[in-house]
């Protein structure tokens, strides 16, 4: 393993963490990496389905005991099916967080944003301006009528959402068009995401994930809106600038791993098991019988995922290597189980360019 600089015992504790509130869900997406369900190894996920309100709120009021929390997501499955949601948020603005609720939008009636909607920020999916392929992606029919019509009584509520666009090989060629309708429907910024790979989606990454053209195609028309309309654009799913070179987009925000560190998200689960992020399926611990405060600084899982570099990462570029710090890690465990892989997004595009080119 091979150690990043700075001092890992003396990094600060993170202030952002994400509540998985349920993993039931009213889609089933095409691309979902959570359809199954983060694997358990030290804790019964069966022995309930998720936390009652009280346990919600108390893990919730343990949590911001125990770290400087600032911000707090909701998420699932769908948040929006806890009917306890609105007591919730209520909790957590008497703590002086702004909550974010992460939603498909499609329970998004104007009953459900007035009861849940003050000081809240939503982030809504919206896959294509198509009706037919955001139902296709979203996995039902009249996904994408309820959506819009969410979207458009979270503008009546005077309320502040951004849409998320998940990027696949279905769906790329509508990013214009797919962010000027949010734009038009109120959205305050867009997020955009290529399909993130996991054990339960790698099997359609070949019918599903952009190819590097694809996704440099939708940075290309996505700067362009930014400066246009002055919206905010922001990618939080990691796109290694070895497969390409971000650094000329300068209206883009593009997240990083943060590595465990005090830019991390850590994802407490609807039993409170907790994960180093989303899109991992590791649990370290569970808030209702461990401080936070030893999982992050204690738990030989956390350093690890820290110091280790993928294999194929040793001979990169060091600006580049700064910059990534090594991709999405759990998303390598997830698909070949270690973090000291790389990004099946970088292997996949690797053997694609590795093909193409002997074709020539």
């Amino acid at each position: 393993m091979k150690s990043a600089p700075g001092g890992f015992e003396s990094r600060r504790l993170p202030k952002s963490f994400v509540m998985e509130l349920t993993n039931r869900c009213n889609n089933r997406c095409l691309y979902c990496y959570l359809s199954e369900g983060p694997q358990a190894k030290d804790y019964d996920c069966h022995r309930t389905p998720e936390m009652s309100t009280v346990e919600v709120t108390d893990t919730i009021a343990k949590l911001c005991d125990e770290a400087p929390v600032e911000s707090l997501a909701f998420s699932g499955g769908e948040p929006l099916l806890r009917e306890d949601l609105p007591e919730i948020l209520s909790f957590v603005r008497d703590k002086g967080i702004s909550p974010v609720v992460i939603t498909n939008g499609t329970l998004l009636t104007s009953e459900r944003v007035a009861a849940t909607a003050p000081d809240v920020t939503y982030e809504i999916t919206l896959l294509s301006h198509r009706r037919e392929v955001h139902d296709r992606l979203a996995g039902r029919r009249g996904a994408w009528d309820a959506v819009v019509e969410g979207m458009a009584n979270v503008r009546q509520a005077k309320t502040n959402f951004v849409a998320v666009f998940v990027a696949t090989k279905l769906n790329y060629m509508d990013v214009r068009k797919t962010a000027e309708l949010a734009i038009a429907l109120g959205a305050s910024g867009l997020m955009y995401n290529r399909i993130n790979l996991g054990a339960h989606n790698m099997r359609r990454a070949d019918r599903l994930l952009p190819t590097p053209d694809m996704i440099r195609e939708n940075l290309d028309t996505l700067e362009e809106l930014s400066a246009s309309y002055r919206l905010p654009v922001a990618v939080s799913v990691v796109i290694e600038p070895c497969i390409i070179d971000v650094r000329k987009y300068k209206q883009i925000h593009f997240g990083w791993c943060p590595l465990a560190g005090e830019g991390s998200y850590f994802t407490i689960d609807p039993l409170g098991n907790v994960r180093i992020c989303n899109h991992s399926s590791v649990i370290l611990g569970n808030l209702k019988q461990d401080r936070f405060t030893d999982i992050y600084y204690n738990h030989p899982y956390v350093r690890s995922f820290h110091h280790t570099w993928p294999a194929e990462c040793e001979s990169c570029d060091p600006e580049l290597k700064t910059m990534c710090c090594g991709g999405c890690k759990a998303s390598a465990e997830q698909c070949y189980g270690t973090v000291a892989r790389v990004d099946p997004f970088v292997t996949i595009s690797q053997r694609s360019r590795s093909s193409a080119l002997a074709q020539l």
